[in-house]
């Protein structure tokens, strides 16, 4: 018998190393020194690193346990992906100096965050709501959905940088559809991967302390 097509694979892969490709392609840009300047370079690299290990987790990982059979669900995760990369289509007014600052620190910093959690992360690694795992390393210590958390942070700098109410709306938008998935993701984490109820109540959701 075939193994069954693993169809995220082979819509995220090629995904990934086109945005790969085009971080790469815009580091030269950003080589000239000052805060702003390597700012803006880190958060190029964070997105570049996050990128690469989306494609080693994608390539390493197994089939799932269980599925979850949420189309809104489903839908969530697709849009919340695509999200981020709306804000630089948003954009109002020209940043100065210091919102430039804030806004590439932002992205920066949740990129950082997010590039520890999908190294921990790894073959578990999924768009859609679905059960391989448990990851309990990293920051996976303290939080169960660390990656969205990160992604938060990264988006709210993009959309300071955009600094538009379009952008302020998508931002909060954005923070509705991953609390979502998460709730989606839990729900089949709790179905089908024993030992994750105890993880669950030992850890905060996207906040210490909060969910």
């Amino acid at each position: 018998m075939l193994a069954r097509v693993d169809r995220g694979r082979l819509v995220m892969i090629p995904f990934a190393v086109a945005v790969l490709l085009l971080d790469v392609a815009e580091m030269p840009r950003h080589t000239a020194g000052g805060s702003i300047t390597v700012l803006r370079w880190l958060g190029i690299a964070g997105s570049a690193a996050y990128y690469t290990l989306l494609i080693w987790s994608y390539l390493r990982r197994r089939p799932p346990v269980a599925v979850s059979g949420s189309r809104t669900g489903n839908a969530c995760a697709v849009v919340g992906t695509i999200i981020p990369f709306v804000f630089p289509l948003l954009n109002g007014t020209q940043p100065g100096p210091g919102r430039q600052l804030a806004a590439d620190s932002l992205v920066a910093a949740g990129l950082a965050w997010s590039v520890w959690a999908i190294r921990f992360l790894g073959p578990n690694f999924s768009v859609l709501p679905q059960a391989r795992g448990v990851a309990s390393r990293g920051p996976y210590r303290w939080l169960r959905h660390p990656l969205y958390a990160g992604e938060i942070v990264a988006a709210l700098g993009l959309a300071v940088a955009a600094w538009s109410p379009a952008a302020a709306v998508l931002w909060v938008a954005l923070c509705a559809f991953q609390a979502y998935r998460a709730v989606r993701e839990e729900q089949v984490l709790l179905l089908a991967v024993p030992g994750y109820r105890a993880y669950r109540a030992r850890t905060a959701a996207l906040l210490p302390g909060i969910f």
